[in-house]
Parts: C-alpha cells; sequence; structure tokens
C-alpha cells in the first residue's frame, strides 16, 4: 500500500450504512479505467475519494493532476489544460505542457467541473472520447493515456437540462457517478471523525484533550453541519484551541452549536416551553444569516416587522 493510499485511507470513517455500501464501490472502481464523477456539497469528501481511485489502482504511480476549475481564469484555462507552443500568445516566450500532457500515465481530476465554460467544455469532449488533443498554436496531434475523474457540488443533469452543460460530455464523465452523502445523513460517522480530527491535534501538540464532554458530544451530534466534514474538521481545530484540560468542554465550541435545543435544555428539569422554542430558533437562523433581517424573515416566513418585534420581545440583539 502506497503512503498516498494510507494517507487517504486515514481520513476514511464508515460508521454509517451509506459509507459502508461506498467503500467496496470504491475499491471496485480503483481497479478500472472507466471515467468517475463524483457529486455532493462541498465537504464531503470528493477530494478524498479522487485520491483513493488513483492510489488504489493501477495508476498509482502515475501523477494525480488535479484542476481546481473555479480558481483559474476562464481566458488561462485552455492553456493550462492543453499547453501551448512557443509564440502561440503574446506572452507564450517558450513551449510549456499543460495539464493533460503532466497526468499521461496517470488521473486528471476536475475539481468543480460544473465551472467550466461551455466552450473549454466542447475542447475537452474530445481530449475524453479519444485521448487526443494539440497544444495552443501547435499543429501536431499528441495522444495521451490519462483517467478521468470529476467532481461537482452540482447536480449535473439539471445542469445539462439549464444548458450550463454539455450533454455529451456529461454522458461521457458520467459512466460511473458516485454521489457522496452529507455528513447530516450519515450522523453515525460524526463522533469517529471527531475523535480522529482531535488525535491530530493532538499529534500536532496543538492540545492534551483526548475526549469530548458529553454535552459537546451531543453539540456535534445534532448540528446540521451545512460545510460537511470540512466544517466539522475546523471546528474541531477551534475547539483544541481553546481546550486546557483532557476533555473538550461545550464552551470551546462555536456559539451556534450551543444554541440547539439539544444542548440549551440538556438536564434541566422542564420540557422547552413554544417561547423557548421560538426564541432559540430566531437566534439560529440569525446567526446562520449573519444577522441579516431580511433574509431571517423570509426563511422565517414573518415579515422584517414581526421578527423585530419577536426579537425586541425576547431581547435578541
Amino acid at each position: 500500500m502506497t503512503t498516498e493510499l494510507k494517507e487517504a485511507l486515514a481520513g476514511v470513517v464508515a460508521e454509517s450504512a451509506a459509507m459502508r455500501e461506498l467503500l467496496p464501490i470504491l475499491a471496485r472502481l480503483a481497479e478500472a479505467k472507466s471515467p468517475v464523477l463524483l457529486e455532493g456539497e462541498s465537504g464531503t469528501g470528493k477530494d478524498l475519494v479522487a485520491h483513493w481511485l488513483h492510489y488504489g489502482g493501477p495508476r498509482r504511480d502515475g501523477p494525480l493532476i488535479k484542476v481546481h476549475c473555479p480558481s483559474i481564469p476562464g481566458e488561462l484555462l485552455e492553456s493550462e489544460l492543453f499547453g501551448h507552443e512557443k509564440g502561440a500568445f503574446t506572452d507564450a516566450r517558450q513551449a510549456k505542457a499543460g495539464k493533460i500532457e503532466m497526468a499521461a500515465q496517470g488521473t486528471l481530476y476536475f475539481d468543480q467541473v460544473q465551472d467550466l465554460s461551455l466552450a473549454l467544455q466542447a475542447k475537452l469532449l474530445r481530449v475524453v472520447e479519444e485521448r487526443r488533443f494539440e497544444r495552443l498554436g501547435g499543429t501536431r496531434t499528441l495522444d495521451v493515456d490519462v483517467r478521468f475523474v470529476a467532481s461537482s457540488t452540482q447536480d449535473l443533469a439539471e445542469a445539462v437540462q439549464a444548458g450550463r452543460f454539455r450533454e455529451d460530455l456529461f454522458h461521457r464523465l458520467n459512466v460511473v457517478r458516485l454521489k457522496l452523502a452529507p455528513l447530516r445523513n450519515r450522523r453515525e460517522d460524526i463522533l469517529p471523525l471527531a475523535g480522529l480530527f482531535l488525535a491530530r491535534e493532538r499529534e500536532r501538540k496543538a492540545t492534551a484533550a483526548t475526549s469530548f464532554a458529553p454535552d459537546t458530544a451531543e453539540a456535534l451530534k445534532g448540528y446540521h453541519w451545512p460545510g460537511n466534514v470540512r466544517e466539522l474538521r475546523s471546528v474541531v481545530e477551534r475547539s483544541a484551541l481553546y481546550t486546557t484540560g483532557e476533555t473538550v468542554p461545550p464552551s470551546a465550541l462555536p456559539g451556534h452549536l450551543l444554541e440547539q435545543p439539544s444542548v440549551l435544555w440538556a438536564g434541566r428539569d422542564r420540557r422547552p416551553t413554544i417561547k423557548d422554542v421560538e426564541q432559540t430558533y430566531i437566534r439560529y437562523v440569525l446567526d446562520q444569516v449573519g444577522g441579516s433581517q431580511t433574509r431571517a424573515a423570509a426563511i422565517l416566513g414573518i415579515s422584517r416587522k414581526a421578527l423585530w418585534e419577536k426579537r425586541r420581545r425576547y431581547g435578541i440583539s
């Protein structure tokens, strides 16, 4: 097993049914040559899966080249992908290989492929279908042996229907499509993942903490994690910095996790009233929208005036 694969597997937790079903599928796909399309919300582990598909298969000794589509300006992305010959454009003082060439005998991973322009999608289609291309400004056709993996935070089938993504390229990438479940749908993995991240912080000497207090664990399990595993990792890292003992207390967590009913009313000798629930939910929504009165009122389904009156009544600043 390669070091890279060991590192990828070290970040995998499979207590939930969704993850237990996914792991044997990944093991089979790693041995295949077909393109794979990964769909899921931000932070669900698409990069981790891409690493597993590469380092767990026969291309492990070749390069894994990642193209983060949103971060490269459209006018530069074509040159980044296909490379260019000397003199292809004003600043092309020498020939340069693109990422497609660099990925030869390995894997080319398009992160957030939905951000590719339609024009670039058309050019990429030929490479995916024929494994052939030309550099910008060149006439020589180059053959390349590369496996394609793409990820998207959007449903690409819907993007096709909306005209934002080419149907032919979608079908070429969609030989195998894996939808990665959000963390809120695999709650059995939350505490094991949190424990893994806490152990990493101990290894970095960032904390002496070895466990989470019961109320802390309750808050972690009850939160809906819109940022998924990435958000959980950040919360654990932050909490480790605010922990001086061996147990992470609830006070080390960000405030919005502590405002959940399961935490607010833990250990109380009475059930929450409707006012308790309403006040807590209003605070929670306001926190999620950064204090925007307009957005909070829209989510709550009330007018801005009604929201203002409730905030005044409950003393919510």
